[in-house]
């Protein structure tokens, strides 16, 4: 990130004829709870991006390298349809056809036309300057148009170096060394000639692409890892390859995490006072994926007695996301909070408040760390009940890494 950065900086003293020595980038204000977000990805951003000075829309490093490259910044799978009310009768199953063009044609016919209007059109006439500088967005896009991005900082730039020498007094520890590998190590999930053992059960085949050696996962149960075993951990980490721990919860005391449970240990966290059943939550409808407000004891009465749409009474299959807020998750279930980082696999790297080699622990104080969760996810029931819709949360990434 740090290189990243000073590279964004250079280029910005490039745009303005100084050196980088000469030039100092405003520091923006910014609250120890507050949080910014990219306005084209909506990633959290955590240091350096581009601000217009008069729409304040905030751009990270990420969007502003694939834009110079001419791609999309954020990706195409960021842009939002609009949405076509086909009526109660459509979302409730009686009538699956559209009431106007169909939608795959209107899109394109959008697209195509220069006169459209439409966000993928405006993506094309926003573009980076000659000199790498980012001009802000059009107006149909969220910007101004007014002026380019200039490039602000969150916090001192000598945090960085802290952070680097913190970084490096961990590498040079006692701890890091016990729990690192050598390149020339060999992973135990092969053998010398590089296939794939067969005598070995934490290897769990994925896909099927030829002349690729990619194709397994390394799938460890949690009740049977070993010392060796953070080594292994660390060559398909360093990797980028996913690790699936199957048996987490025999490793736990059997803290029940059934939504009433969690619900009657809130309201004894709370002491008999009625705050909490006050708030109120956004539930997604998971029929319209429509999003609503319901008080937090309403959507657990719902729970445990059911609830239904007006008309024409089908059952409500409601979501309750990221609940509660993983800032107040050990305050309101603390036992709920230790059964979760107790129960964490490889805790060097998965603690979030004392994981070695956890990145987000050696961040300064002041510093609002990322959402490392622990976030749970409440729902209804699931498709085959109704036959559509679909409550259920599956394993994931949000904008950035989720356990």
């Amino acid at each position: 990130m740090q290189k990243e950065q000073m590279e964004e900086k250079k280029l910005e003293a490039r745009i303005l004829g100084v050196s980088m020595d000469e030039m100092k980038l405003e520091q923006i204000k910014c609250g120890p709870a507050e949080r910014i977000y990219c306005n084209r990805c909506r990633t959290s951003i955590f240091d350096f991006h581009r601000s217009c000075k008069h729409c304040l829309y905030d751009l990270c490093l990420i969007c502003c390298r694939e834009l110079r490259k001419g791609e999309i910044p954020g990706g195409e799978e960021v842009e939002n349809v609009q949405y076509e009310n086909r009526g109660q009768d459509y979302i409730f199953g009686k009538n699956f056809h559209s009431k106007g063009e169909n939608r795959r044609d209107s899109l394109r016919r959008r697209i195509d036309s220069p006169t459209g209007g439409s966000k993928s059109c405006s993506l094309v006439l926003w573009s980076a300057n000659s000199d790498g500088g980012i001009p802000c967005p059009p107006k149909e896009m969220g910007g101004c148009g007014g002026s380019d991005l200039d490039l602000k900082c969150m916090f001192p730039e000598k945090m960085h170096a802290d952070l680097q020498e913190r970084t490096d007094k961990v590498v040079r520890s006692d701890i890091f060394e016990k729990t690192t590998f050598s390149r020339s190590d060999q992973c135990p999930c092969f053998d010398h000639s590089g296939t794939v053992r067969n005598d070995i059960k934490t290897v769990r085949k994925a896909a099927d692409r030829k002349g690729s050696s990619d194709n397994y996962l390394y799938c460890p149960v949690a009740t049977g890892l070993g010392d060796d075993d953070l080594i292994h951990f660390q060559m398909h980490w360093a990797k980028g390859e996913p690790v699936v721990i199957s048996n987490v919860l025999q490793s736990t005391s059997g803290l029940s995490w059934a939504p009433m449970v969690m619900w009657r240990a809130l309201r004894e966290r709370a002491k008999g006072k009625a705050e909490d059943e006050k708030i109120d939550v956004r539930v997604v409808d998971c029929l319209d994926w429509c999003e609503g407000s319901l008080k937090i004891s309403e959507f657990f009465k719902g729970y445990k007695n059911g609830r239904s749409h007006r008309r024409p009474h089908w059952p409500e299959m409601l979501k309750l996301k990221d609940w509660p807020p993983s800032s107040t998750f050990d305050k309101r279930l603390p036992r709920h909070c230790a059964e979760f980082i107790s129960a964490l696999p490889f805790p060097e790297y998965t603690d979030p408040r004392s994981g070695p080699l956890n990145l987000s622990v050696k961040l300064p104080a002041g510093v609002m760390k990322p959402d490392l969760g622990p976030k749970s996810y409440i729902a209804y029931g699931f498709s085959e009940e109704l036959g559509r819709g679909d409550s259920v949360t599956k394993l994931h990434c949000d904008v950035s890494d989720a356990r």
